[in-house]
């Protein structure tokens, strides 16, 4: 074919290199223009152009095993071959000018022949076009491309190095975070359902109520303390997200433009090849034409995006978490839940009902009523000796009645109906029945105060005996407020002699009942959902408004209670040395259930005499 070609020109002049590469350069570009207007015409797919960082941003190790990694070993085979070619066509060069040598041994000694001459012309040319071809693929082509590829290598080992370190880190604080996010609500729905036992039912169960007061502040404790982890974790994750929204997209980015320059780079070589081609292969411009055709149907950008388009991720990009209530997390109550919360409820539904069935004792013996005819009725019907020497047995444990709840006895049930029905009468508003002190005091005519005397001093006496520090707790505030008439005297005055005050583990246990009632109050005010609670304790749930829940939780709590402790104990004759000297053993106790609340409950419990609140 070689001479065929030559004896078809052998009458034409004979034609610089660049002339020819000029020739074949109009030629390829007026093919590709060619080719782009035909693709032009063609519709182009739907959908904006996806990116690394939107759409694989946790798909690193995609990226650079199916991606990045065969990209650059593909480059560097292509350069390979790029130098192997050009070696061939620097030999098939040197083969040209040896057979055009030795033809011309054999007419050196005679005329040549203007076929012959025009043979040897177009092998001599076409030595210097492969040869000038073979300088064109190593230094244009193979050159430009390994200079690329030692200018990524250093690039891709700090991108590959950053890329793993960022997605680890990623992955180890989403894993931290969902976590402490499990142990938080744990926490939280641990803390809520001691709170809820404590609260229902220590009063209703003396031999109990210290177990769960213990377990009540160890709970709270840890639901402070998986508090501040869980935020601690949140703030990390929420940090974590935005290093990896900000750190990984220079990553992504850095990936993704140099998958496009490699993309173009390759583009541009395989473009100039067939300009060079073109300029050698001037008689062969179909398979020029051909060749241009396949490049221009296969885009290198286009290539990228589908490879994207198909490996695109499913996943949301993360976002910032806002901290929630733990009943609304998505994690799952203790086993015990529902059997807890269903015991608080039906003990807070019977104290209910027993108050409700006292109410009217109470309300006429205090000369409570909605309108003034109810109040002047109730002054003029005081209950009767035998309804008085009755529940005097009921509050001392000397009679007793069937309950329906186990493990609750009869005088622990009245005692609480009681106080519960004397706090209901006295507080102003229903919120008011389960806060620490009651808004205002009762006058009682003498009548009335003698029988509320007797009611107290039944009831203390039950107490004492059963060792009822809750009830004895409620029946200490309250009978501070129980007032006879004219004198202004309490009704505390009056069983200021009573054994209870003068027992030292009534003190004690007395001060670890309050830490249990703050705990508690905390409890339910701050993690506790308000739809399952019972009605009695409901209050509780939402006596903190939308600032407060805001707030950092406290661990130290303290109740208008703690604060008048001390108060309580001098009011009842002891000294005051001597009481602050057991509420700081008692602290001391209870160093390890109190953990570094303990010293700040020294100073806030055990006052100094000119500092110390009335007991009021």
């Amino acid at each position: 074919m070689h001479l065929a070609e030559s004896a078809g020109v052998q009458h034409a002049a004979p034609r610089s290199a660049s002339e020819a590469a000029s020739e074949a350069a109009e030629t390829t570009t007026i093919a590709i223009a060619e080719a782009a207007q035909t693709e032009v015409d063609e519709p182009d797919e739907p959908g904006e152009p996806l990116t690394f960082r939107e759409h694989l941003w946790d798909r690193f190790d995609v990226i650079w095993g199916w991606r990045m990694g065969p990209t650059r070993r593909m480059l560097e085979g292509f350069v390979c071959c790029m130098r192997e070619r050009a070696q061939l066509e620097r030999q098939y060069a040197r083969g040209l000018l040896h057979c055009v040598a030795k033809l011309q041994q054999t007419t050196s000694e005679g005329a040549v022949p203007l076929p012959l001459e025009a043979v040897v012309s177009n092998l001599r040319h076409r030595a210097e076009q492969c040869a000038v071809l073979a300088e064109e693929l190593d230094q244009e082509v193979a050159d430009t491309m390994e200079r690329m590829l030692e200018q990524h290598a250093e690039v891709s080992r700090r991108m590959h190095s950053d890329g793993v370190c960022l997605m680890r880190h990623w992955q180890s604080a989403s894993q931290g975070f969902e976590g402490a996010e499990e142990k938080y609500h744990q926490a939280c729905s641990a803390a809520e359902l001691e709170a809820v036992q404590c609260a229902a039912l220590s009063p209703l169960k003396p031999t109990e109520w210290k177990q769960w007061a213990e377990r009540t502040i160890r709970a709270s404790r840890q639901a402070v303390s998986a508090e501040k982890d869980f935020h601690k974790v949140l703030k990390k994750f929420n940090t974590s997200v935005e290093l990896q929204e900000r750190q990984m997209a220079h990553v992504l980015d850095a990936a993704q433009d140099m998958e496009e320059k490699r993309a173009m780079c390759f583009q541009d070589a395989v473009m100039k090849i067939a300009v060079f081609d073109t300029s050698w292969l001037r008689n062969v411009q179909y398979d020029i034409d051909s060749g241009v055709q396949a490049l221009e149907d296969c885009d290198g950008l286009q290539d990228l995006q589908a490879f994207m388009r198909r490996n695109r991720t499913k996943a949301t990009f993360p976002s910032k978490h806002l901290s929630r209530p733990p009943w609304e997390m998505c994690a799952t109550d203790p086993a015990d839940g529902d059997a807890i919360r269903s015991e608080s409820s039906g003990a807070s539904e019977l104290i209910l009902r027993k108050s409700q069935e006292l109410q009217p004792l109470v309300r006429s013996l205090l000369r409570r009523g909605s309108k003034p005819h109810e109040v002047d009725a109730a002054e003029s019907n005081l209950p009767s000796q035998e309804e008085v020497s009755k529940l005097c047995d009921l509050l001392a444990g000397r009679a007793s009645q069937p309950l329906g709840l186990e493990g609750v006895t009869s005088e622990c049930l009245i005692r609480t109906a009681f106080c519960f029905a004397i706090r209901s009468e006295l507080s102003s508003s229903e919120a008011s029945v389960h806060s620490a002190e009651p808004p205002q005091a009762a006058e009682l005519g003498e009548d009335a105060f003698e029988v509320a005397v007797s009611l107290f001093q039944a009831a203390l006496d039950g107490a004492d005996k059963d060792c009822d520090v809750w009830n004895g707790r409620e029946l200490l505030v309250l009978a501070k407020f129980l007032q006879l008439e004219e004198s202004r005297k309490d009704v505390l005055l009056r069983v200021y002699n009573h054994p209870l005050w003068s027992r030292v583990t009534f003190w004690e246990d007395l001060l670890l009942a309050g830490l249990a009632e703050a705990h508690f109050q905390l409890i339910l005010s701050r993690w506790a959902a308000p739809s399952r609670l019972p009605e009695s304790l409901s209050c509780l749930a939402t006596s903190v408004d939308a600032a407060s829940a805001k707030r950092e939780v406290q661990e130290v709590v303290m109740t208008p209670f703690l604060q008048r402790y001390m108060a309580y104990m001098v009011s009842l004759g002891i000294n005051f040395e001597q009481a602050r000297g057991s509420a700081m053993r008692t602290l001391r106790k209870h160093v390890e259930l109190l953990g570094t609340s303990h010293e700040a409950y020294l100073q806030l419990i055990t006052h100094e005499a000119d500092a110390m609140p009335l007991a009021k």
